[in-house]
């Protein structure tokens, strides 16, 4: 009885044992992501109904998909080891194909327990905090303080956020936040700003839903828009753009 209960406590120890409490030198090999590969990428978290809001499988934006690459292309490796997975990634190539990694801090894992080290530990769990961030409400808070006011400049703090923001979206679907951005587009350009061309790569990256919103845009023309003034003599150009890419 007493031998069962040693083998029973090895097994339990063992099996949620730390990637760094079992190095190795077995001779697995990491496979490189090339970014040029990649489609896109998403993440998941563990803890929780993977079918509720805050848990359904979210879209990594391009920065952090870079981030990403070059974080697991730099990762150490350590051994093989035993760990719950907080989150899983992945990464859908573009031949189709899918890698799948497991993640738990700043230990990642793909077709087997062996280790690697991202040397960060809350590198992935900030990429799911930001993504759960509602960055279409912060674009639209500060687009709409900004027009009410009618002026040409906004804070350092406002335009900081909006970059963010915009930054942090690969992908819009919904005709409302789709005509905000294009709104944006129009209309936000205070002094010193130059991350517009940022909306561009969202409109260009939800097509077709873009460029429905964009001819719905130009045939509902406000009241003091003219054909031959900018910005809304800008609109045919852009909707050209996008279907031209």
């Amino acid at each position: 009885m007493r031998q069962l209960t040693y083998i029973l406590t090895f097994i339990v120890s063992t099996a949620f044992s730390a990637c760094t409490q079992s190095k190795t030198t077995s001779n697995f090999e990491k496979s490189n992501i090339d970014n040029e590969m990649v489609d896109f990428i998403e993440i998941k978290n563990r803890a929780g109904q993977f079918d509720t809001l805050d848990n359904r499988i979210k879209r990594l934006t391009v920065e952090q998909k870079n981030q990403f690459i070059e974080k697991f292309n730099n990762s150490k490796p350590i051994g093989l080891g035993k760990s719950l997975p907080f989150y899983f990634i992945y990464v859908h190539l573009k031949d189709g194909t899918k890698r799948s990694f497991r993640i738990n801090g700043q230990f990642i894992k793909e077709n087997n327990d062996y280790c690697f080290d991202l040397r960060d530990g809350q590198f992935i769990e900030k990429i799911w905090n930001d993504l759960n961030v509602d960055h279409i409400k912060n674009i639209r808070n500060i687009f709409e303080d900004y027009i009410q006011y009618q002026e040409s400049t906004d804070s350092q703090e406002d335009k900081a956020l909006m970059t963010k923001s915009l930054k942090s979206i690969s992908t819009v679907i919904n005709k409302d936040d789709i005509d905000l951005i294009i709104n944006v587009w129009m209309y936000y350009d205070p002094t010193d700003y130059t991350d517009i061309p940022e909306i561009y790569r969202i409109l260009k990256a939800s097509r077709p839903y873009s460029i429905e919103a964009l001819k719905n845009r130009i045939g509902n023309k406000k009241e003091w828009e003219t054909d031959e003034t900018a910005p809304y003599s800008d609109l045919k150009d852009l909707l050209k753009g996008l279907e031209n890419e």
